[in-house]
């Protein structure tokens, strides 16, 4: 009897139209992707929590955090993901408002690794005005 093994083609397809899942410790959020070139898109009922701008420092004792990387017209380019990955070490992400795409990374539950990493992020041309926001546990 010979093993019949998935071609890499269906294997891809199946992980593309998935549902995906963005975690951290209290809070899950639903998600999915609709491409490979394209980051996934946050569920609405997703917490990104408050703002934490200039050198603020996390108002609750337990937080989770996301770098919010930008606000778009439209998603997320192959490109600009590329751009932001080898500067980031959470998943990115597109979240839909009414008049554009919220561009995200995270979650995060390390405050000092999310400060160096949106450090990092506004050294990269139309990432500039990257920031921290804070969602309590």
């Amino acid at each position: 009897m010979k093993l019949i093994k998935l071609p890499l083609v269906c294997s891809i397809f199946i992980w593309l139209f998935a549902s995906v899942n963005a975690q951290a410790d209290n809070f899950l959020c639903s998600a999915t992707q609709e491409s490979y070139d394209k980051p996934a898109l946050l569920g609405e009922e997703c917490p990104i929590g408050r703002s934490l701008l200039g050198k603020s420092r996390p108002q609750y004792e337990r937080s989770t955090f996301w770098i919010q990387c930008g606000f778009f017209p439209d998603e997320l380019t192959i490109e600009q993901v590329n751009q932001i990955y080898p500067n980031v070490s959470a998943s990115i992400w597109n979240k839909a408002e009414s008049k554009g795409r919220r561009c995200l990374v995270g979650p995060y539950d390390d405050f000092q690794q999310v400060n160096l990493e949106v450090t990092q992020l506004r050294t990269i041309q139309g990432f500039e005005k990257s920031f921290i926001r804070e969602v309590e546990k």
